[in-house]
């Protein structure tokens, strides 16, 4: 959302590797109208579209804010389509009206013309190469501004900003910061994560079940019966947060990545002292 930070023509074959990766999610996740999507292109009454980044001067309406951010050279496309989309019966898809609105573009630029495209046409020829520019990069720019990894020098010098290590917590959010199964990380939504309020109350939870579980235990033995709540087998967890949803997380964490660290460690004084007996001849 810099806007000081450009890019130019030609493309550098990095950024344009990295936009044949990145459209395809812009286009399923970024301006459709999903939970976190932005609604850049959907529908109207779903308006998702942060107000710092709102100009509603050339767009009749939120659903549409991806038109106001065109270059003033290209308005005719933003003020072509912005009818189009808002009459009765329009029901293209976001990705849809992305592909329509790159279709317009090129036209205008001259770089896709149809035997009815002589005005189009025109208007391309009379167009300076820096305004032909801008509207070619200008789906670009769009896609980078939503989708492009960045990286926050804060992030990385600044201790309190140094929350990537596996159990921290967020000082404003108060979300736990867990481990992630790569093999699963399609299903991984950050907003699920375990917060220290619900962290609290899972551990009181869990007492409550306990101390519940116990008093039956001892009734039952009061009354001669052989009735257990399993209680007893409650009282076995060896760590808090055996009580709690960070189990799953700390599980991973310790299998998928400590014991084979430390499996790896072993391995590696093993062989360096091996390496170091055969030099001294001490077997």
């Amino acid at each position: 959302k810099n806007p000081n930070v450009e890019i130019y023509n030609p493309l550098h074959p990095m950024l344009k590797r990295a936009y044949s990766i990145l459209e395809p999610i812009f286009k399923s996740d970024v301006i459709t109208s999903s939970p976190h999507g932005h609604n850049l292109l959907g529908n109207p009454s779903e308006d998702k579209v942060d107000k710092d980044d709102s100009d509603t001067s050339t767009s009749s309406t939120w659903g549409h804010h991806l038109l106001s951010t065109l270059p003033d050279c290209a308005s005719a496309v933003s003020q072509s389509l912005s009818k189009k989309w808002v009459k009765d019966g329009d029901d293209t898809t976001p990705a849809e009206k992305w592909e329509e609105l790159n279709r317009y573009l090129n036209v205008l630029i001259g770089k896709s013309l149809s035997s009815s495209s002589t005005k189009k046409a025109k208007q391309a020829k009379n167009m300076s190469s820096s305004d032909k520019s801008k509207v070619e990069l200008w789906p670009i720019k769009q896609v980078f501004k939503y989708t492009y990894p960045r990286l926050d020098i804060n992030v990385s010098k600044m201790q309190n900003h140094l929350l990537k290590s596996p159990f921290c917590v967020h000082p404003k959010t108060g979300r736990v910061c867990i481990p992630i199964d790569v093999r699963k990380v399609d299903d991984f939504d950050p907003f699920d994560v375990p917060t220290l309020p619900q962290l609290m109350d899972e551990l009181n939870a869990f007492e409550e079940q306990n101390r519940t579980d116990s008093e039956k235990d001892d009734n039952a033995k009061t009354d001669g019966t052989n009735h257990r709540s399993g209680g007893s087998d409650r009282k076995k967890v060896s760590f808090e947060w055996e009580k709690t949803s960070l189990k799953e997380s700390f599980t991973y964490f310790q299998k998928g990545f400590l014991e084979p660290m430390m499996k790896e460690l072993k391995k590696q004084e093993r062989v360096k002292a091996e390496k170091l007996a055969a030099m001294t001849g001490d077997f």
